[in-house]
């Protein structure tokens, strides 16, 4: 069988075919944004970005931390079965913490966040070369009928031998580890520290949700 590395390898050429894909607004705050005012704006390695909402905060640096909102789809190509597939929701998050550029978020979105300002949101099409490449690369779904829902997704793009990764995401917040004594790689939080700092962040973005 086909191993998802084998494939991403041999499809670097029709991701960016698949990335052409302009998908119809997915969040109410889009739906009443005419599509011929946003646009498709592209960087040299593929991913592909709407601005949505521009933000007016700083942008992240390597090394410090984000708080971000998002939902995540994956869009497989077309297909015998199905001629325009729609974009399927597999996981979001209301306040998800990462350390930008630390190489445990896949590379698309990493990239996709790194010219976004703070209190902006973007729509981010992802090509498979800079997706879910390996294990271990987040953001990885809470549950793990979401997880399911994740891998059953990266397969079918596998068998298809195509589809993009879609992240809408908005940047909520920047600020520096303060662990991060000036060496990137030294004196950082730990992942069990990193995990920790994103549970807390998630569960007072949930107890304010519920308030």
């Amino acid at each position: 069988a086909t191993s998802r590395l084998q494939f991403v390898q041999s499809t670097i050429a029709s991701a960016f075919l698949t990335a052409n894909t302009v998908f119809r607004p997915l969040s109410a705050q889009a739906a009443n944004e005419p599509e011929s005012t946003t646009t498709m704006f592209q960087l040299p390695s593929g991913i592909k970005y709407l601005e949505l909402t521009p933000g007016t905060g700083p942008s992240p640096e390597y090394g410090q931390l984000c708080t971000i909102a998002y939902k995540a789809y994956v869009k497989l190509p077309a297909n015998k079965k199905n001629a325009n597939p729609q974009p399927q929701a597999f996981d979001q998050s209301t306040a998800y913490l990462l350390k930008h550029g630390n190489g445990r978020t896949i590379a698309g979105l990493d990239e996709g966040l790194h010219t976004m300002n703070v209190g902006g949101t973007r729509r981010i099409l992802i090509p498979p070369k800079l997706g879910y490449v390996t294990s271990g690369l987040g953001p990885i779904p809470e549950y793990p009928w979401d997880r399911a829902r994740l891998n059953s997704l990266l397969d079918d793009m596998v068998s298809l031998r195509g589809g993009t990764v879609v992240f809408e995401v908005t940047l909520l917040k920047v600020r520096d580890d303060e662990a991060d004594q000036g060496y990137y790689q030294d004196g950082s939080l730990t992942p069990e520290e990193f995990a920790a700092l994103q549970a807390n962040i998630q569960r007072r973005a949930a107890a304010a949700a519920d308030a």
